[in-house]
């Protein structure tokens, strides 16, 4: 019988491997069309195979990558109708999620997303920064909705939208999306549900925008 802390041990280690491959592939570190190896993996993680292995099937889960047969992995090319369907989906679904957050935040997580909000504006520039926060106001929303279902829905599609971000990080207007981000932080600490939706309804036009500027990518 297997240990308990095994078992715990082994969960862990393929939550750091995930987040860490999931930021390579965000960030295009890992570019689209990119053959990975499983073994290479593991050596330059510093993580056992059978806990990247499970990693790698979350992502695949994700659509992040391409299990190959006898190949390997292949990082999944970033494709204009996938996005569109990404950004269509995570309009109606974040709505629920950021009114419910509205409503059931605890005092705690109104009080952090205020402070986040003050963070946001003071972003002018640097993408990193921005992306960063914009991570951190996914998980404060996330806990604060209280509906894990809504959350794992949720979970694939913010993670496209940010390839989608990366790609164009030299030509987006930090400023702007930082303000919409903030506006949104604020609106959830306020209770105010359509203000939470209207912001969330700026930070999808800008991915419109973005997925817009695709059209060579079939």
């Amino acid at each position: 019988m297997t240990h308990p802390a095994s078992n715990f041990v082994r969960t862990s280690l393929a939550e750091q491997a995930y987040q860490q491959l999931e930021y390579q592939l965000v960030t295009l570190e890992f570019p689209p069309g990119q053959f990975l190896q499983e073994q290479d993996l593991s050596g330059s993680l510093g993580i056992g195979r059978t806990p990247v292995r499970e990693a790698l099937q979350r992502l695949a889960g994700h659509g992040l990558l391409t299990i190959l047969p006898r190949k390997g992995l292949q990082v999944a090319p970033l494709r204009r109708r996938t996005l569109g369907q990404v950004i269509e989906a995570r309009r109606v679904i974040e709505r629920l999620l950021v009114v419910k957050a509205a409503e059931r935040a605890e005092p705690e997580q109104r009080v952090q997303l205020r402070s986040l909000a003050d963070e946001l504006d003071r972003i002018a520039h640097g993408t990193d920064r921005l992306f960063q926060l914009d991570r951190t106001l996914d998980d404060l929303l996330s806990a604060a909705c209280d509906n894990p279902y809504l959350v794992q829905s949720l979970a694939p599609l913010h993670i496209h939208c940010r390839r989608l971000w990366y790609l164009n990080r030299d030509s987006l207007d930090v400023g702007q999306a930082a303000q919409l981000h903030a506006h949104l932080a604020r609106a959830v600490a306020g209770r105010d549900g359509a203000g939470a939706i209207r912001a969330l309804n700026g930070i999808i036009s800008i991915l419109e925008q973005l997925h817009a500027r695709l059209e060579a990518i079939p």
